[in-house]
């Protein structure tokens, strides 16, 4: 005869081996009706910005590959605060992703509270881009090199003048970073877009300026204005003659701008997995990979857990930037 407690292992195994079962076939069914409808994308950035035509490029091919529509909503707000908290709470079945970035990490560590922790809320998918900032000068300026500008805000501080995106933008803050890692004081002019920029620096009412690649190329390739630094750890594609800040005057001087894909919290594994093998597979294509870098970004792959690890590095980062200039937190 079977002991009390023989037949309570028994039926408790049975159980958690019921359990075990029903987790899986949810998952397989959630895979195999997933997707059932076309995918809605939020981004934060303007129809017809860099980051969106990049995402539409990607949702084109995850949408082949899914056999479905892949459908790109533009939410432009400041800081992206829309379009991550529309998505926050939205629906956790893989019908409704974000594109998140750098700027997120920016707005999470500006706001008190910005309705979403980019952290806690979201299920990280791929990365999708990467692409460094340039430091620029008028194609007639006496700065020749990154030392030159610095060894002159050194000997005249509070002098020099490095134009960048609005207040609370990650080329603001990479100025503030510039400063306190250079050891140097200049004045930071914030301008509301990126011609305002260029045309303020062909003008020479500033000495530098801190944009993105694709935003200045026709200033580059017409040589009126001239790249003197990049901001990542390794030269820029696009610009292989022009040294980085770390190489030139700031060892370890590193920042880029990154976008990636997210869902809400709890989207299933099994969806999650199924996104993530879709899109890195389109960002393994080498026509996807030229049409990135014709528009000035290269393609960032990253795993989930590089682009989880990512976003709470810069968080931690732009934290530390903003107690450091004594920027008062909205």
């Amino acid at each position: 005869m079977m002991s009390t407690g023989l037949k309570r292992g028994l039926m408790g195994a049975l159980f958690a081996s019921l359990l075990t079962l029903g987790a899986c076939a949810l998952a397989v069914q959630a895979q195999t009706n997933f997707p059932n409808r076309a995918i809605r994308v939020v981004s934060q950035f303007a129809a017809g910005s860099v980051s969106d035509l990049t995402l539409r490029m990607l949702g084109d091919r995850i949408g082949q590959r899914l056999k479905t529509q892949v459908v790109v909503e533009n939410m432009p707000t400041g800081g992206g605060l829309l379009a991550a908290r529309t998505v926050k709470t939205s629906p956790a079945d893989g019908h409704t992703l974000v594109l998140l970035s750098n700027a997120t990490a920016v707005t999470a560590a500006m706001f008190k509270n910005p309705g979403f922790d980019p952290l806690v809320d979201f299920t990280p998918i791929s990365g999708m881009s990467d692409f460094a900032y340039i430091l620029l000068v008028n194609n007639q300026s006496k700065f020749k090199s990154l030392q030159d500008f610095v060894a002159t805000a050194k000997a005249q501080p509070g002098k020099l003048n490095v134009g960048t995106s609005a207040p609370g933008t990650t080329p603001y803050l990479t100025a503030l970073l510039l400063k306190k890692a250079a050891g140097i004081d200049f004045v930071v002019v914030p301008f509301r877009g990126a011609n305002d920029l260029s045309v303020a620096l062909l003008r020479n009412d500033i000495d530098l300026v801190i944009n993105a690649y694709g935003a200045v190329r026709p200033n580059l390739e017409d040589k009126q204005l001239r790249a003197i630094a990049t901001t990542t750890r390794s030269r820029s594609p696009f610009l292989p003659d022009v040294p980085t800040a770390h190489e030139s005057a700031i060892p370890n001087f590193e920042v880029s701008s990154w976008n990636g894909i997210y869902a809400p919290a709890k989207t299933p594994e099994a969806v999650v997995a199924r996104l993530a093998q879709d899109m890195q597979s389109a960002l393994a294509e080498p026509e996807l990979t030229k049409l990135f870098l014709e528009r000035g970004v290269e393609v960032w792959p990253a795993k989930a857990q590089d682009l989880a690890a990512r976003m709470r590095s810069e968080i931690a980062r732009w934290n530390k930037v903003i107690d450091d200039a004594g920027i008062s937190r909205e």
